[in-house]
């Protein structure tokens, strides 16, 4: 899919609206929207100003940023922007020039005009935005604040991005095998996390795709332990959840491996958590309700004696690390051809250990792609 056919589809979101145009400010939606690689970087300093055919025959594409990124910019934008502005001055004031400069020119255009802007726009930027808007003139013009209006469209992925976020997990696949070399009694949860995270950018990531999770022994039960000074041990279930970043698209992977032989407890724990995995990414194909994986695993759980999952079974990935859709237990919607899912039971048991074991892949009409080519025996290193 080219950047055009994705706003093709912006296009008929907007319209199905009855929008004029649509203000993007979050990143990760402008790098989706223009296409433009390796250009942008944490900083929030673009705007992205995507008017729909009820204001110009053909969608337009203005961009606002600032001369620390246009460079990179200018060379990609040949047939992609109509305006690329590095001028240091307030979105807002951007927005207002830009639709006053179209307005001049759509002399048909007599309804009030309707402006797109995310519901998670910060308070102070939707308030400047109002206020330039009435200080320029418009009389007849709505902010309409739409929550996740760009994230749904890109819950669908194409063949392209798809391709990128493969060859992140491969780099991914990769620096597992070179953790269960690596890893050994004595070293702290920190350095694990370093070595891959080198590891990971000497094979091509462009950097993690999140802090890397390292959880020895009882930090395992912290779905979201932070790597920390504690030194791995004999006896320890370590759960690993990281991934790689290539042409600004992530993979998502855990893998949880014991530290010497598995205790016959440790044994249960996992092998619960596989068949709860393993059925779920059975039951993953378009058309299925999003909670339904969600809701066999906590049965599978309670079956063998285990509470209910304490956090979401899934979530997209793609240029972010979350996005939609969620499987979850009040998730909603089904899913669909092209999105791109992490199916990840977990079970936690304060003060002893926590397993995890996460695939990723991309839903199809028949099934599910595995994108995860690792392992999922229970190592002992």
């Amino acid at each position: 899919m080219s950047t055009d056919d994705r706003i093709k589809r912006l296009n008929t979101a907007m319209l199905s609206t009855e929008l004029d145009a649509y203000l993007a400010l979050t990143t990760s939606d402008i790098r989706w929207l223009t296409g433009f690689s390796k250009v942008f970087d944490e900083e929030k300093a673009h705007a992205l100003l995507v008017t729909s055919t009820r204001l110009k025959a053909d969608p337009q594409r203005l961009l606002h940023t600032d001369m620390r990124y246009s460079g990179s910019i200018r060379p990609q934008s040949s047939g992609v922007l109509e305006v690329l502005d590095d001028e240091r001055k307030p979105h807002s004031q951007f927005l207002v020039e830009q639709l006053e400069a179209l307005l001049a020119k759509a002399s048909t255009h007599t309804e009030t005009l309707r402006i797109g802007v995310e519901a998670e726009m910060p308070l102070n930027a939707y308030r400047a935005l109002d206020k330039s808007l009435a200080d320029a003139g418009f009389s007849a013009y709505e902010l309409v604040e739409l929550p996740g209006f760009i994230q749904n469209l890109r819950a669908i992925k194409d063949p392209e991005e798809i391709a990128s976020i493969k060859a992140a997990q491969s780099i991914t696949d990769a620096g597992f095998l070179h953790l269960l070399e690596y890893i050994k009694p004595g070293l702290s949860e920190f350095e694990v996390a370093v070595e891959l995270e080198f590891y990971l950018r000497r094979m091509g990531s462009e950097g993690v795709a999140f802090g890397a999770i390292v959880g020895s022994g009882p930090n395992g039960a912290n779905p979201h332990a932070v790597p920390g000074d504690r030194q791995i041990q004999r006896g320890d279930l370590i759960v690993l959840d990281f991934g790689a970043k290539l042409d600004d698209y992530r993979s998502d992977m855990t893998r949880t491996v014991a530290v010497g032989p598995a205790s016959e407890r440790q044994r249960q724990i996992y092998g619960t958590v596989l068949q709860a995995q393993l059925t779920a990414l059975e039951m993953m194909k378009a058309g299925l309700a999003c909670v339904k994986p969600f809701d066999r695993v906590n049965e599978i759980f309670a079956e063998q004696g285990f509470g209910n999952l304490e956090h979401g079974l899934g979530h997209g990935v793609g240029i972010d690390i979350h996005e939609a859709p969620v499987l979850a237990s009040k998730a909603e919607g089904d899913l669909a051809v092209g999105h791109v899912v992490t199916v990840e039971p977990g079970i936690y048991i304060a003060g002893y250990a926590g397993v995890r074991i996460e695939d990723f892949g991309a839903v199809t009409a028949e099934g599910f792609d595995n994108f995860t080519a690792s392992t999922k025996e229970l190592i002992e290193i």
